[in-house]
């Protein structure tokens, strides 16, 4: 093997993994085997020290689970009928606040008793402009409007 071992090769040399390639490598090189032996008293201890943990009384682990039941049982959880009426409560405040909104948005009734003809020509124009516009520039169209509108109540407000 060339050059010094992987970190893959550290950890199974470290924790005494059999593996060929770096038993053969420890047993050529006295840089990495030294290294080991000083990375191996305090795997030794980290892997003590994690047995003890594991290693508890039934009574221990006994306490442990009546505790996550406590707190599991103890924990509100929200049914799924009440997720529904907030989603249909939602739905209904957007639903009035669109339709109030498209109200007050629209122009006012002219109540005059005879339109003025230059502007039925403009309307005519309008909306043979807006019935000729392929189906792909329609939303272009539909934007260039807000935008003119916007536009207008800036100006006007």
């Amino acid at each position: 093997m060339n050059g010094h071992l992987s970190d893959e090769q550290w950890a199974a040399a470290v924790l005494n993994e059999n593996e060929q390639a770096v038993a053969e490598h420890l047993g050529e090189c006295a840089t990495c085997r030294a290294e080991v032996r000083s990375f191996a008293p305090a795997a030794g201890a980290a892997q003590t020290q994690a047995r003890k943990m594991m290693e508890q009384p039934e009574a221990f682990w006994r306490r442990q689970r009546e505790d996550i039941s406590k707190r599991i049982a103890a924990r509100d959880f929200i049914h799924p009928w009440k997720r529904w009426i907030w989603v249909t409560a939602t739905v209904m405040l957007v639903f009035l606040a669109s339709s109030l909104l498209s109200r007050h948005s629209a122009p006012p009734l002219q109540t005059a008793a005879e339109p003025d003809p230059d502007d039925a020509l403009m309307l005519s124009v309008q909306r043979s402009i807006q019935t000729d516009l392929p189906q792909a520039l329609r939303p272009a169209a539909l934007l260039t409007q807000e935008i003119s509108r916007a536009e207008a109540v800036r100006r006007n407000p």
